[in-house]
């Protein structure tokens, strides 16, 4: 792959990042991490090109439909601090508290109820920061 194909696929998924959770989480997460070489710096590049910049760029699903599709598989993985990060993109997406609220309540015949609840208090947090 070029540079010039990598910086486009960092530009797209930055703008999605941009878009799902605010130019400050951007910056405080992702990009100024990426531009370095710390320990982080391949992880945050590969969450900015291939997970945002290929994947959630996509055509096909709207940004609501990943949002649920994302939330459902954070929860059944039980990977809390991405629920709640989740929880805020969705809303950046478009998901209303309520829709999200409920998407958690969709997963308990599949994830079990202490999987469950673990999400729900994860996005009743994530709420209440918003």
């Amino acid at each position: 792959m070029s540079s010039s194909e990598r910086a486009d696929r960092r530009a797209a998924g930055e703008q999605v990042v941009r878009e799902m959770f605010g130019e400050a989480f951007l910056e405080e997460n992702l990009a100024a991490t990426a531009d370095g070489d710390g320990p982080g710096a391949d992880m945050a590049r590969l969450a900015l090109e291939q997970c945002f910049g290929d994947i959630w760029a996509r055509p096909g699903l709207d940004r609501r439909s990943r949002s649920l599709v994302t939330l459902g598989v954070l929860m059944a993985q039980g990977h809390q601090w991405e629920v709640r990060n989740h929880v805020l993109g969705g809303l950046g997406n478009g998901l209303t508290p309520q829709e999200i609220l409920e998407a958690v309540i969709q997963t308990v015949p599949y994830i079990g109820l202490p999987a469950a609840g673990q999400a729900m208090g994860a996005a009743a947090r994530a709420l209440t920061e918003e």
